[in-house]
């Protein structure tokens, strides 16, 4: 299975949003913006993480994948995420410990004590018919391995979106408390459809990051 290009899909990603946010003039019609591109990206990482992360688990238990190569296919990042997924899909909790080192046929039977499913479903066989194992495993790569790559995809330029947008939300925050807009935490929040606390913590943020540029001069 050959491995998206992280790198440039997260890079398109910024880069779109920051062309879209730079392009709009006015703080609140940014602001809003980038509420609503911040909001679209959290939902995306929502929908697709639980497919992502079964499809991790399902490859890692039954199929027999490394971890490490696994994490590279959907875009997680150090290590231990890849393990964190692997506890949350046996423990429901991410912090609990992963299981320790096991042979092949340990795991496979370990998946089947705690009902992890085996994803995708095996295709209907006839009576006497059986699937090799070379067929199994091509199975799983083409469907599987689409599914856990496309949703990397999505939710690693997802998080890129995020991140610029929360750059472009907080800069937004404070130019519309400052003249000519003046306008006070409440109703920056209300305009941009978030809570007021949030809104307080970007504008302390900008005004951190604008103090820090200023001693670099």
């Amino acid at each position: 299975m050959t491995v998206p290009d992280y790198a440039a899909i997260r890079q398109d990603a910024e880069t779109e949003t920051r062309n879209e946010l730079g392009a709009i003039a006015r703080p609140d019609d940014r602001i809003e913006r980038a509420a609503h591109i911040i909001r679209q990206a959290d939902a995306e990482i929502a929908l697709y993480a639980e497919d992502r992360n079964r499809a991790i688990a399902s490859l890692y238990f039954h199929d027999l994948y490394e971890g490490a190569y696994l994490g590279q296919l959907a875009g997680v990042g150090p290590k231990n995420a890849v393990r964190e997924i692997l506890s949350k899909a046996i423990h429901g909790d991410a912090k609990k410990p992963p299981p320790p080192r096991m042979t092949d046929a340990e795991l496979q039977a370990f998946a089947k004590r705690m009902n992890l499913p085996h994803l995708p479903e095996k295709p209907h066989l006839e009576p006497g018919e059986t699937e090799d194992r070379e067929a199994a495993r091509a199975r799983q790569e083409t469907t599987l391995g689409h599914a856990l790559r496309a949703a990397g995809e999505i939710i690693e330029a997802a998080k890129a979106r995020r991140k610029v947008a929360v750059v472009f939300m907080r800069d937004a925050a404070l130019a519309l408390s400052e003249e000519p807009y003046g306008w006070d935490g409440p109703k920056i929040a209300e305009h941009a459809g978030v809570g007021k606390k949030l809104i307080w913590q970007q504008q302390a943020t900008a005004r951190a990051a604008r103090e820090r540029a200023r001693k670099q001069r």
